[in-house]
C-alpha cells in the first residue's frame, strides 16, 4: 500500500491529473493483488451514485447562474458603498465582497475568479501594488468555502452523515474570523504606506446611496437565507436546497436583474457541466483509492501510529493538522478531504462538526499554500503576474489564516455555538 501511496504522488508531481493519479494507483493495487478489476468500475460508479452529492453540480450551478445574471457587480458595489471609505479602501470591498459572494457560490475557486476578475483591475487602476491586490482577491476567496453553503462541507456531510445544516452553521464564525482578520490587516497595510495600499480613489460614506445598493443587491444575499432557512427547518435536504437556489437564480437572472440572456444560458450550462464533470470524476475515482486503504486497514495503521506517539486529545489533533496541511499542500481541497476524511473522522475523540470544520479550514489552508496552492494559480492567471509575486504579498494572510485555523482546533464554542443553539 504504501508503494502504491508513493505512485500516486509521483503521478501528482509529474502533472498526472489527480483523478486520473488515483485511479491508476487503484488499477494497479486491484492488479497486484490478484483482484478482479471490475471492483475498479464498481467503486467508481458508486462513488457518484450519491444522492447527498448531486447538492455538488446543483449549488455549482446555481453559483455560476449567480455570476452570469450580474449579481457579483451588485454585490461589490454593496460592498463599496458600506466599507469603501475606511483606509484600505478596495481592500475592504473585495474582502467583504467575498463574505457576501461566499453565500452565494459555496467554491473559493469560483469566488476568486469572479471577484477577481472585477476587482483586482479596478484596484490597479486606483493606485494599489497589483500583486497586493491578487493576494487580497486569493485570501479572501478562501471564505467562499467556510461560509455556507460550502461545497467541501458537503463532502465531508456525505462521508461521516453528520448533519450538513449544522456544518453550514458552524461555519459562519469561523468566516467571519477570517474575514475581520483581514480587513485589519488591510486597515494597519493602508495607514503605514498608503501609496501602495490604500489606493487614490475613494467613495465617501452616503447612506442612501448604501441604501439604494443594499436593495439592489438584496435578491442575492437573500439566497443563502432560504438555503440555510430551508434546510434547517427541514423544508428540504441539501440536494433539493442546490435545486432550489439554481431555480431561485434563474428567477432572479430573468425577471428581476434581466441579464440573464440565451448565449448567457448555454455558457452557464458548459461552465458547470465542465466543473462539475471534473469534481464529480474526482469524487468517483478517490471513493476506489479509498476502498484498496481500507482492504489494507491503513486508516487503523494511522490511527496507531499517531496514538503511538501521543494519547493527548489535543497532541492527537496538532498532528492530524500538520498531516492534513502536508496533504493538502499537494492535492485539491476535494481530493484531500475524500481521502482524508475516511482515516481521521475515527481516530478524532471530538465532536463531528468540530472536527468538520478544522478539516475544511485545514484543506482551504492547502489551497493558498504552494506548491500546489490551486487557488494561488487562478489567482496568477486572473490577474496576469507572477506565481512568485503573489507569494510575497500572501505569506501575512496564510499566517492569519492559521491563527483562525488554530483558534477553531482549540476553542471548540467558536464554530458550535451556533449549531448548539439550533439543536
Amino acid at each position: 500500500m504504501w508503494m502504491i501511496i508513493g505512485i500516486f504522488f509521483l503521478m501528482l508531481l509529474i502533472g498526472v491529473p489527480v483523478a486520473f493519479g488515483v485511479g491508476i494507483s487503484s488499477m494497479l493495487y486491484l492488479a497486484l493483488n490478484g483482484k478482479d478489476l471490475v471492483i475498479l468500475t464498481q467503486r467508481i460508479f458508486a462513488g457518484g451514485d450519491s444522492f447527498t452529492l448531486m447538492a455538488i453540480p446543483l449549488f455549482i450551478f446555481a453559483g455560476e447562474i449567480m455570476n452570469a445574471c450580474g449579481v457579483t457587480k451588485r454585490i461589490v458595489g454593496f460592498a463599496n458603498e458600506l466599507v469603501g471609505f475606511i483606509p484600505g479602501g478596495l481592500a475592504h470591498v473585495n474582502i467583504l465582497a467575498s463574505m457576501l459572494f461566499a453565500g452565494v457560490s459555496g467554491s473559493t475557486s469560483a469566488d476568486v475568479a469572479s471577484i477577481g476578475g472585477m476587482l483586482i483591475g479596478s484596484m490597479d487602476e486606483a493606485g494599489f501594488d497589483r500583486d497586493y491586490a491578487t493576494a487580497v482577491t486569493a485570501a479572501s476567496a478562501t471564505i467562499g468555502s467556510i461560509i455556507p453553503p460550502s461545497i467541501l462541507m458537503v463532502l465531508y456531510s456525505s462521508i461521516t452523515g453528520i448533519s450538513v445544516g449544522k456544518l453550514f452553521m458552524a461555519g459562519v464564525i469561523p468566516g467571519i474570523l477570517v474575514g475581520v482578520s483581514q480587513m485589519i490587516y488591510a486597515f494597519i497595510k493602508a495607514k503605514k504606506n498608503p501609496a501602495k495600499y490604500d489606493g487614490d480613489v475613494k467613495v465617501k460614506f452616503d447612506f442612501k446611496r448604501m441604501v439604494k445598493s443594499f436593495i439592489n443587491a438584496l435578491p442575492a444575499l437573500v439566497m443563502p437565507l432560504i438555503i440555510i432557512g430551508g434546510i434547517l427547518s427541514g423544508v428540504f435536504t441539501a440536494t433539493e436546497a442546490g435545486a432550489i437556489a439554481g431555480a431561485y437564480g434563474l428567477i432572479i437572472g430573468i425577471f428581476v436583474y434581466k441579464e440573464f440572456t440565451f448565449e448567457g444560458a448555454i455558457k452557464t450550462v458548459l461552465s458547470a457541466a465542465r466543473t462539475s464533470g471534473m469534481t464529480m470524476l474526482i469524487v468517483a475515482s478517490t471513493t476506489a483509492f479509498g476502498y484498496c486503504l481500507a482492504i489494507e486497514k491503513f486508516p487503523e495503521q494511522v490511527s496507531a501510529l499517531l496514538t503511538g506517539i501521543s494519547t493527548n486529545p489535543n497532541v492527537l489533533m496538532l498532528l492530524m493538522i500538520i498531516a492534513m496541511c502536508i496533504i493538502g499542500m499537494f492535492m485539491d481541497t476535494t481530493s484531500a478531504a475524500i481521502i482524508m476524511v475516511p482515516i481521521f473522522y475515527p481516530i478524532a475523540a471530538i465532536d463531528g462538526i468540530h472536527f468538520g470544520m478544522v478539516m475544511v479550514l485545514t484543506f482551504i489552508l492547502g489551497g493558498i499554500t504552494p506548491p500546489v496552492g490551486v487557488t494561488l494559480y487562478i489567482a496568477t492567471a486572473v490577474a496576469k503576474i507572477k506565481f512568485t509575486n503573489l507569494l510575497k504579498e500572501m505569506w501575512p494572510f496564510i499566517l492569519l489564516f492559521i491563527a483562525v485555523m488554530f483558534a477553531v482546533a482549540y476553542c471548540p464554542a467558536i464554530c458550535l455555538t451556533i449549531p448548539n443553539m439550533l439543536a
